[in-house]
């Protein structure tokens, strides 16, 4: 199971309000704005554990669809591991609370520096959108991905069910 999470420092505006710092929750979502997502974590692969590194972003095509892409690197054991993976998302902006949900879908390519053949998946997520403030937010929510052509003499399963947990900067 792969468990990503990222730190943040919450400064929580009145849920009443609508605004945080003085601009509009929704602003974080218009169409035309770019963001940087970052994150790391834990992961465990064939018995061996790894620091995750993530990076990556997305740009809104329309009012809380975006589309990005997400890179994503194994550290500290062998074999080493990496990934790219592009994804749209949609934030529901309609919602009367401060948080919004969200809905999205991806794919991703997986890279082994031995032993392993690459490794394609495709997957769906949805979770909660938490604004931070009007250019930072947090996220979190459950994944699910399957793997194709994956051989069970390796992975323990083709398919995984994990929380996701990460942190947006926009611009």
């Amino acid at each position: 199971m792969i468990l990503a999470c990222a730190l943040s420092a919450a400064s929580w505006a009145r849920a009443d309000s609508g605004a945080v710092g003085g601009a509009d929750v929704l602003d974080l979502f218009r169409q035309g704005r770019v963001e940087l997502d970052a994150g790391g974590g834990l992961g465990v692969f064939n018995s061996n554990e790894y620091l995750l590194l993530q990076l990556g972003g997305a740009y809104y095509l329309r009012d809380g669809l975006s589309a990005g892409l997400m890179g994503e690197a194994w550290l500290g054991s062998s074999p080493s591991i990496g990934d790219v993976s592009p994804q749209v998302r949609y934030v529901y902006l309609g919602s009367p609370w401060r948080f919004k949900p969200y809905v999205g879908a991806f794919y991703r390519r997986t890279f082994y520096d031995k032993l392993y053949p690459a490794l394609n998946s495709s997957g769906a997520r949805a979770g909660l959108v938490f604004p931070l403030n009007d250019r930072a937010y947090a996220t979190g929510g459950l994944v699910f991905e399957h793997y194709f052509s994956c051989d069970t003499n390796v992975y323990s399963s083709c398919d995984q069910v994990y929380p996701e947990i990460g942190l947006a900067f926009s611009f």
